[in-house]
């Protein structure tokens, strides 16, 4: 008798939404635009989480500690490995590897090309698979991490974007705390009706005399300045969280006018 034909159903796997966050790029571009680079925002999930995660759904033979010790045992013996020099499979998503980045001369010193060593990663064609699972949910800027919100005179502070020469200013925001390689807080002379667009940084006045520095306050002295309209810039290399960062943030304020 012939075999019956059982039909099989595929099951597939529900997609999964993701947020993409887009970002202005810092590298300069050859024809002048501003470049955009995306990233996807995740979670995170660690092995602790995903051992009490079978534990909770009963998909355990085995005690939660007991896993937990193999899996720290097996992290331990391939670190170890790598330490060595070996390139390492990580169960499934890829290979880690020992590399070297950036270029290096025949000529080069052992100590030399040593300070180039980086790690390097091949993803599994399983990782770059499971990828398909996911879909766009949003596109979207990321929060802003920097702002001045207005400029008083501290004597004054009801007339807001408004200065007199020499006064004591207080500047308030968020994440403007000065620190790090560059950091300074200046004044660039424009218009009433300032386009947005920065004057060269050689026309910028330093403030030189702070008196206060707060991620929400800045405190300084207005002096340099004559009657007219400005933009007060900060220039700092400290993260909100306050962690220095590679490259200093500018920012600026809205028109402040000064009356003498």
């Amino acid at each position: 008798m012939p075999k019956k034909k059982h039909s099989l159903l595929s099951i597939e796997e529900p997609e999964t939404p993701v947020d993409v966050v887009v970002r202005d790029s810092n590298l300069p571009s050859p024809d002048g635009k501003v470049r955009q680079y995306g990233s996807i925002v995740h979670r995170k999930a660690t092995v602790r989480s995903i051992l009490a995660e079978m534990e909770g759904n009963h998909q355990t033979f085995v005690s939660k500690e007991t896993m937990l010790y193999i899996a720290e045992e097996l992290n331990r013996r391939m670190m170890e490995k790598f330490k060595r020099g070996c390139s390492v499979e990580l169960l499934g998503f890829g290979t880690i590897f020992p590399t070297i980045k950036g270029s290096i001369s025949e000529t080069d010193t052992p100590g030399k090309i040593k300070k180039q060593f980086d790690v390097g990663f091949t993803p599994s064609e399983n990782a770059r698979n499971a990828l398909k699972n996911l879909t766009v949910f949003r596109v979207r800027r990321p929060s802003v991490q920097h702002i001045i919100f207005s400029i008083v005179n501290i004597f004054k502070p009801e007339e807001k974007n408004l200065l007199e020469p020499g006064c004591i200013a207080r500047m308030t925001g968020k994440a403007i705390k000065l620190g790090g390689e560059k950091s300074g807080i200046y004044a660039a002379l424009v218009t009433e009706n300032w386009n947005g667009k920065l004057p060269a940084r050689e026309n910028w006045i330093q403030m030189n005399h702070v008196t206060q520095n707060k991620p929400s306050t800045l405190e300084f002295y207005a002096e340099g300045l004559s009657q007219g309209f400005y933009v007060f810039i900060v220039e700092t290399s400290l993260s909100a969280g306050g962690k220095e960062l590679k490259n200093s943030v500018i920012i600026h304020s809205n028109v402040v006018q000064v009356l003498e």
